[in-house]
């Protein structure tokens, strides 16, 4: 009789138990971790809110206009401007050098020149040589008509020492002549734009002078090709 009291006692126990607001671990069934069960995940480009997923179809889809949003006008293909070369003023000559005249009869009544226009390099084509032409009239111990010569450079006070002294051939009739090639001109190489200076000069067989033309300083120039043809 106990004993079926006892049992009826544990039954009604065990049926209230399971209205009560908190669980006791030994009596409930036992439930996974939450850790232990897989939990659906979506994930959000560049950590956007769900719903603000960006639409990447409808980027750079302006139709393209004349004038950008700010207003500045789009560039176009300017010509470029174009610039005309300066031209350097050339150098006021120094006074010649009065040991280039001689106070004597003028003896030259006519000196001439085949160009005004020597050119070297390999580019363009122009005169290399130059040929001298001169009418002097006859004196007494007369023997001999020189080429006297320098570069002097249009640009600076740069130029070579006068030299020379090539002797002039005639005609026996008072007319003398003489070639002067390029390759004669000493250091020609070293002036890009120069004046050919020339002077002619009468002398007698033991080189005493006796008359000198008019010295040529800027009649004459020596240019190289690039200059002329840049």
């Amino acid at each position: 009789m106990k004993k079926s009291v006892l049992i009826s006692v544990i039954v009604l126990l065990l049926s209230g138990c399971t209205g009560l607001p908190f669980e006791i671990p030994f009596l409930g069934t036992p439930t996974p971790a939450q850790a232990d069960q897989p939990s659906p995940f979506t994930a959000t480009p560049f950590s956007l809110d769900p719903t603000n997923t960006p639409n990447l179809f409808v980027l750079n889809t302006s139709a393209p206009t004349s004038t950008p949003s700010t207003g500045t006008p789009l560039v176009t293909n300017t010509p470029q401007p174009t610039f005309t070369p300066t031209i350097r003023p050339t150098i006021t000559l120094e006074p010649m050098d009065p040991m280039l005249f001689t106070p004597s009869p003028n003896l030259f009544l006519m000196v001439r020149r085949s160009t005004d226009q020597l050119v070297w390099g390999s580019t363009c084509d122009g005169e290399r040589a130059i040929q001298f032409t001169a009418q002097v009239q006859p004196a007494l111990k007369m023997r001999y008509v020189t080429l006297w010569y320098r570069l002097q450079d249009k640009y600076s006070k740069r130029h070579t020492e006068w030299g020379g002294g090539a002797i002039l051939k005639d005609n026996d009739q008072g007319t003398y002549f003489y070639i002067l090639e390029l390759r004669q001109i000493q250091r020609y190489r070293y002036y890009e734009d120069a004046w050919l200076q020339y002077q002619l000069v009468a002398s007698t067989a033991d080189g005493k002078v006796l008359g000198r033309s008019v010295a040529s300083r800027d009649n004459v120039s020596l240019t190289h090709c690039k200059v002329l043809y840049p």
